[in-house]
Protein backbone atom coordinates (compact mmCIF):
# COMPACT_ATOMS: atom_id res chain seq x y z
CA UNK A 1 0.00 0.00 0.00
CA UNK A 2 1.41 3.39 -1.04
CA UNK A 3 0.81 6.11 1.57
CA UNK A 4 0.95 9.67 0.29
CA UNK A 5 1.12 12.91 2.19
CA UNK A 6 0.14 16.46 1.34
CA UNK A 7 0.75 19.48 3.53
CA UNK A 8 -0.62 22.98 3.45
CA UNK A 9 -2.77 25.55 5.17
CA UNK A 10 -5.98 24.84 3.21
CA UNK A 11 -7.52 28.08 4.44
CA UNK A 12 -10.56 29.31 2.51
CA UNK A 13 -10.92 25.86 0.94
CA UNK A 14 -11.31 26.30 -2.83
CA UNK A 15 -11.37 24.28 -6.04
CA UNK A 16 -7.56 24.53 -6.41
CA UNK A 17 -7.19 22.72 -3.07
CA UNK A 18 -9.73 20.11 -4.13
CA UNK A 19 -8.02 19.45 -7.48
CA UNK A 20 -4.63 19.18 -5.77
CA UNK A 21 -5.90 16.66 -3.20
CA UNK A 22 -7.79 14.65 -5.82
CA UNK A 23 -4.67 14.47 -8.01
CA UNK A 24 -2.64 13.35 -4.99
CA UNK A 25 -5.15 10.66 -4.02
CA UNK A 26 -5.17 9.32 -7.59
CA UNK A 27 -1.47 8.47 -7.16
CA UNK A 28 -1.58 6.68 -3.82
CA UNK A 29 -3.67 4.16 -1.91
CA UNK A 30 -4.04 6.22 1.26
CA UNK A 31 -3.78 10.02 1.52
CA UNK A 32 -2.75 11.82 4.69
CA UNK A 33 -3.09 15.59 4.82
CA UNK A 34 -1.19 17.76 7.26
CA UNK A 35 -2.64 21.20 7.91
CA UNK A 36 -0.50 24.00 9.25
CA UNK A 37 -1.63 25.06 12.71
CA UNK A 38 -2.87 28.62 13.19
CA UNK A 39 0.15 29.52 15.34
CA UNK A 40 2.55 28.29 12.66
CA UNK A 41 0.86 30.36 9.96
CA UNK A 42 1.06 33.48 12.10
CA UNK A 43 4.73 32.82 12.79
CA UNK A 44 5.87 31.74 9.31
CA UNK A 45 3.62 33.71 6.94
CA UNK A 46 2.54 36.59 9.14
CA UNK A 47 -1.12 35.82 8.48
CA UNK A 48 -3.91 34.54 10.62
CA UNK A 49 -6.02 31.94 8.80
CA UNK A 50 -9.63 32.97 8.26
CA UNK A 51 -10.89 29.49 9.16
CA UNK A 52 -9.49 28.24 12.47
CA UNK A 53 -7.37 25.09 12.46
CA UNK A 54 -9.84 22.57 13.87
CA UNK A 55 -12.50 23.60 11.37
CA UNK A 56 -9.99 23.47 8.48
CA UNK A 57 -8.95 19.99 9.57
CA UNK A 58 -12.58 18.87 9.77
CA UNK A 59 -13.37 20.26 6.30
CA UNK A 60 -10.36 18.60 4.68
CA UNK A 61 -10.95 15.31 6.49
CA UNK A 62 -14.51 15.25 5.12
CA UNK A 63 -13.32 15.23 1.50
CA UNK A 64 -13.77 11.85 -0.16
CA UNK A 65 -10.20 11.88 -1.49
CA UNK A 66 -8.67 12.34 1.99
CA UNK A 67 -8.18 9.35 4.29
CA UNK A 68 -6.66 11.15 7.28
CA UNK A 69 -6.04 14.76 8.32
CA UNK A 70 -3.93 16.12 11.15
CA UNK A 71 -2.43 19.40 12.30
CA UNK A 72 1.28 20.17 12.25
CA UNK A 73 3.12 22.97 13.99
CA UNK A 74 6.60 22.79 12.48
CA UNK A 75 8.04 25.10 9.88
CA UNK A 76 9.19 23.52 6.63
CA UNK A 77 12.01 26.06 6.39
CA UNK A 78 13.77 24.24 9.23
CA UNK A 79 14.90 21.25 7.16
CA UNK A 80 15.96 18.97 10.02
CA UNK A 81 12.79 19.52 12.06
CA UNK A 82 10.58 19.11 8.99
CA UNK A 83 12.42 15.95 7.95
CA UNK A 84 12.04 14.47 11.43
CA UNK A 85 8.30 15.22 11.47
CA UNK A 86 7.78 13.75 7.99
CA UNK A 87 9.68 10.58 8.90
CA UNK A 88 7.53 10.17 12.01
CA UNK A 89 4.32 10.79 10.05
CA UNK A 90 5.24 8.40 7.94
CA UNK A 91 4.56 8.54 4.18
CA UNK A 92 6.04 6.91 1.06
CA UNK A 93 5.64 10.01 -1.08
CA UNK A 94 4.88 13.65 -0.56
CA UNK A 95 2.72 15.67 -2.96
CA UNK A 96 3.76 19.28 -3.47
CA UNK A 97 2.33 22.01 -5.67
CA UNK A 98 4.57 22.73 -8.64
CA UNK A 99 4.50 26.43 -7.69
CA UNK A 100 6.87 25.54 -4.80
CA UNK A 101 9.38 23.64 -6.98
CA UNK A 102 12.07 26.33 -7.07
CA UNK A 103 11.70 27.48 -3.47
CA UNK A 104 14.75 27.22 -1.21
CA UNK A 105 12.79 25.15 1.33
CA UNK A 106 12.03 22.40 -1.20
CA UNK A 107 15.47 22.56 -2.82
CA UNK A 108 16.84 21.66 0.62
CA UNK A 109 14.10 19.25 1.69
CA UNK A 110 13.55 17.19 -1.47
CA UNK A 111 17.03 15.59 -1.60
CA UNK A 112 16.89 14.82 2.13
CA UNK A 113 13.51 13.11 1.68
CA UNK A 114 14.88 11.16 -1.30
CA UNK A 115 17.74 9.89 0.90
CA UNK A 116 15.05 8.44 3.20
CA UNK A 117 13.12 6.84 0.32
CA UNK A 118 10.34 9.46 0.24
CA UNK A 119 9.55 10.73 -3.26
CA UNK A 120 8.38 14.29 -3.87
CA UNK A 121 5.70 14.30 -6.54
CA UNK A 122 5.08 17.70 -8.07
CA UNK A 123 1.45 18.40 -8.92
CA UNK A 124 0.08 21.17 -11.13
CA UNK A 125 -0.94 24.47 -9.63
CA UNK A 126 -4.42 25.75 -10.51
CA UNK A 127 -3.66 29.19 -11.95
CA UNK A 128 -5.69 32.15 -10.78
CA UNK A 129 -7.10 30.39 -7.72
CA UNK A 130 -5.60 30.91 -4.28
CA UNK A 131 -6.59 31.80 -0.74
CA UNK A 132 -4.45 34.94 -1.06
CA UNK A 133 -6.36 36.04 -4.17
CA UNK A 134 -9.68 35.40 -2.40
CA UNK A 135 -8.50 37.48 0.58
CA UNK A 136 -7.46 40.33 -1.75
CA UNK A 137 -10.81 40.25 -3.55
CA UNK A 138 -12.70 40.34 -0.24
CA UNK A 139 -10.61 43.32 0.94
CA UNK A 140 -11.20 45.18 -2.33
CA UNK A 141 -14.95 44.55 -2.16
CA UNK A 142 -15.04 45.68 1.47
CA UNK A 143 -13.15 48.87 0.62
CA UNK A 144 -15.47 49.76 -2.30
Amino acid sequence: MRVGGAIGVFDLLHVGHLRFLQAARAQCDYLKVGLGADRLMQRSKGIRPVIEQDQRRELVAALRCVDEACLFDIGLDNTETALSWLLDWPVDCLFVGRDWADSPRWQRLEPRLAEQGIDCIWLPYTPGISSSAIRQRLRAERDD
